[in-house]
């Protein structure tokens, strides 16, 4: 693993850039049946045997087996769920498109929808107790609540982009990230917010954009080191609290890598469309996964690594770690 200066993006691999949330042509669907066609975006493990994922026109779905049998429950929404996150077997909230919130207290077996103080793209939704949770979302808008999402307010705002993923390692120390490279830490549990990096200008001369990579998912360790991924396989690191973060270099190709997942142990895992690399010793060593079927030619969005070892990709992929790697549910 090597370290090199940070890199920029430039306003032609923005352009370029394939967003996974971009809807695609839905085939028929069975609304009481899961059909593994649907994209998955989010997949949550609060215990080894229950767990799950969210995706498309309101897709939630739910094992209590520990993935062997999947069904689908009944979400209330067509809005694209982006991500959601259990704090315990029965405790769970799922956000997405045009503000939209849901909470469960029974498993999933009953979904309400919450009100948003604002009707933007959440993206990623992260809970520390069953009462504080905080929601990233577009407009660089950091949501919060301290009642269990009965009310929730805006606690940060600031440029006008798209914050992607959000992470506490702590009740007091957490990092969102999102486009342009944008970072932000807080040190008092959420209260306060301070960018940390990203940039987007225009150059004086030339009319040119210039920013610096979209990044997508972050993950707390401790109070002073985080890692982050995005497009063009951006790999960051940070061991300093965030005064400095530097660009690793994996090897990757120049893919989007959508989500970091971390056990709160040892173990992390990055991936993307059609790479996944995972660590052992908490970063200093990587190595390919295997997946089977191959996502070569596919991408996975979310991973989780806690409860039970899961990720999830397009058209309703969810895989599970096993002596043979990462096998695709049945």
């Amino acid at each position: 693993m090597h370290a090199s200066n940070p890199k920029k993006g430039t306003w032609a691999a923005v352009a370029l850039l394939c967003c996974a949330l971009v809807a695609s042509p839905a085939a028929a669907r069975d609304p009481g049946k899961w059909e593994m066609r649907d994209d998955l975006f989010s997949v949550s493990f609060p215990a080894k045997e229950q767990g799950w994922a969210c995706g498309r026109f309101g897709t939630i779905l739910h094992t209590a087996d520990g993935g062997a049998a999947w069904e689908r429950q009944e979400s209330g929404t067509a809005c694209t769920l982006t991500s959601l996150h259990f704090i315990d077997a029965l405790g769970g909230w799922a956000v997405g498109s045009t503000g939209t919130i849901l909470h469960t207290e029974d498993g999933g077996k009953t979904w309400v929808k919450q009100e948003s103080p604002v009707g933007f793209y959440h993206m990623c939704v992260t809970f520390l107790t069953p009462q504080k949770g905080f929601i990233a979302s577009e407009r660089t808008h950091i949501l919060a609540t301290e009642d269990g999402g009965r009310t929730w307010q805006v606690r940060f705002r600031d440029t006008d982009f798209i914050l992607k993923s959000i992470s506490f390692c702590d009740d007091r120390h957490g990092w969102a990230v999102g486009e342009f490279g944008y970072i932000y830490r807080t040190t008092d549990g959420g209260q306060t917010w301070q960018q940390q990096a990203g940039l987007y200008e225009l150059d004086d001369a030339t009319g040119d954009l210039k920013g610096e990579a979209f990044l997508y998912s972050v993950v707390a360790l401790e109070p002073e080191t985080a890692w982050a991924v995005g497009i063009q396989g951006t790999v960051k690191q940070t061991s300093d609290g965030g005064a400095t973060w530097e660009d690793v270099n994996l090897n990757l190709p120049p893919v989007q890598l959508y989500c970091i997942g971390w056990d709160g142990r040892d173990t992390l895992a990055i991936a993307g469309r059609g790479v996944c690399v995972v660590s052992t010793d908490r970063g200093r060593n990587w190595r390919s996964a295997r997946f089977e079927p191959s996502i070569e030619y596919s991408w996975i969005y979310g991973i989780s690594l806690t409860g039970r070892r899961a990720a999830c990709g397009d058209e309703g992929s969810i895989y599970f770690t096993g002596s043979e790697g990462w096998l695709r549910a049945p």
